[in-house]
């Protein structure tokens, strides 16, 4: 599993066609989120410890999607049941009120087959193989994190992420966020209100359907081996920018926040352990989500928008014009919970517009202008939070961006020029302790399950794709994994 599997339990999913790979499930989701590829609060037994509640109270069996107490809870700055504050007595050490520490580990372990055998053996970032084959790859340990992750001090929360990554072989700062979250009236308006320093946009949100969390895309597919599929730029930033903004809830019904980006530069992502960038932005990225939730008892519905505009310098090390890129998305969400039943359907639509002076300029482009789009539509249900399937369904299509004379690569890193792919996702999970863990330890968490992925066409074609006979479903992946938190 690659480092941005582990990010957000996918593959690394490089802007220009690098290894965004059979989309690795989404450890970081299991985990951000509470559970599989990905992600909002996560089935942490930090989180656990905490509030005191089983995993299910603030997810499904999937964990990758959170139910409106779970999306309290990260509003609420990942503090409510903390101990951490002047005004709050300190609790009891019971077996069944465990004290708070924040601190949580994780570890997922994984068994990939292709339909096809790769094309090359897996290299890590710095391009040696370590020990990978070409298919039906067994890692006892694809990828781990140590999580600090709940309250820090009274309104203050963190969830904080460090992992280590198999396939390349590299420890790094994985996803990571602190919050500070308050309320207070106005006139007859209940507003929760808050702010957020983070290292991937998008984190900030607490529903399903952009990027950072969504099911399937942005990662959300099985396993690290597979081909490159587009993505916009706000789906790729993780890890390699920082950014701070502010969000409000008002009624629990109105949400929006805002913030700004830029990105790390090389000395920093060596240090927190990233691969080498030489994406740059030129000032302050901003980012915007808004959101309309409405809760109706066991239903509740949600629209949105998010979206980002960047002035990009598509190499550090070059002199060049500035490339333009726009990213806006739309998104929906319907959750039923009633019981020991729990459906949720989502939908995301997403269009970047891009004016790539600087690409051109360099040669890693041939248009001056490229439009993305992508959708991503899934429905899952889980059954007492222990049983789920997932199904998936995702298309990208773009511009085709192609060099008849053969000198410059394709914006899109494919060999036609085209950026179009589409597939699907079959996920079946078991979550065996989503109502509590065994008795010597109550807070441990596990999952198995077993993902399917077919692609219909990746990288603009459904046959030969690579130029050397490869076809889209000779990536079809089964992957067998299992993830356990301590």
């Amino acid at each position: 599993m690659t480092r941005q599997s582990l990010k957000r339990f996918g593959v690394w999913s490089a802007r220009h066609g690098a290894a965004y790979g059979v989309a690795g499930l989404r450890v970081a989701v299991v985990l951000i989120s509470g559970a599989l590829s990905t992600k909002s609060v996560s089935a942490l037994p930090a989180f656990a410890r905490q509030t005191g509640q089983p995993c299910a109270s603030c997810h499904n069996g999937t964990y990758a999607q959170l139910t409106p107490f779970g999306r309290q809870f990260k509003l609420n700055g990942y503090t409510a049941g903390g101990t951490r504050c002047h005004d709050v007595p300190a609790i009891a050490v019971t077996p069944q009120n465990d004290i708070q520490i924040p601190l949580s580990m994780m570890v997922i372990s994984g068994y990939t087959h292709t339909q096809k055998d790769q094309p090359a053996l897996p290299t890590n970032r710095d391009g040696f193989n370590n020990g990978l084959k070409l298919n039906d790859n067994a890692i006892p340990v694809e990828g781990a994190s140590v999580f600090l992750a709940g309250q820090l001090y009274c309104k203050l929360g963190a969830f904080v992420q460090v992992s280590y990554s198999r396939q390349d072989e590299a420890y790094f700062l994985d996803n990571t966020e602190l919050r500070y979250a308050d309320k207070f009236k106005f006139g007859a308006n209940n507003v929760l209100w808050g702010l957020f320093a983070n290292n991937n946009p998008t984190l900030e949100d607490v529903w399903n359907t952009t990027p950072a969390w969504r099911i399937p895309g942005g990662g959300w597919q099985a396993s690290s081996f597979g081909p490159s599929v587009a993505a916009p730029l706000v789906d790729s930033l993780g890890g390699t920018v920082g950014g701070a903004g502010g969000y409000v809830f008002v009624n629990n019904m109105f949400y929006a926040a805002v913030g700004g980006y830029r990105t790390l530069d090389r000395q920093t992502l060596k240090v927190l352990g990233e691969a080498d960038s030489t994406l740059g932005f030129d000032g302050v990225a901003p980012y915007w989500r808004l959101a309309v939730e409405k809760n109706w008892g066991d239903y509740s519905l949600m629209f949105g928008t998010y979206g980002m505009h960047a002035n990009v310098i598509p190499d550090v090390t070059v002199v060049a014009p500035r490339d333009k890129i726009t990213d806006i998305g739309w998104d929906a969400q319907f959750q039923y919970l009633k019981g020991i039943h729990f459906l949720t359907l989502r939908a995301s639509y997403a269009d970047e517009w891009s004016h790539l002076d600087g690409s051109v300029f360099n040669g890693a482009a041939n248009n001056l202008k490229n439009h993305l789009s992508q959708l991503n539509l899934s429905a899952t249900y889980a059954y007492d939070s222990r049983y789920s399937i997932t199904l998936g369904y995702f298309d990208v299509r773009g511009t085709t961006d192609f060099d008849p004379n053969g000198v410059n690569p394709s914006y899109w890193g494919t060999n036609n020029g085209s950026p179009n792919a589409r597939g699907e996702v079959l996920d079946l999970g078991y979550s065996p302790w989503s109502h509590g863990g065994p008795a010597l330890y109550p807070w441990l968490n596990t999952r198995v399950g077993v993902q399917l992925t077919h692609y219909d066409k990746t990288q603009g074609a459904s046959t030969n794709y690579d130029g050397a006979g490869r076809n889209a479903k000779d990536d079809d992946a089964i992957w067998l994994y299992s993830w356990m938190a301590y």
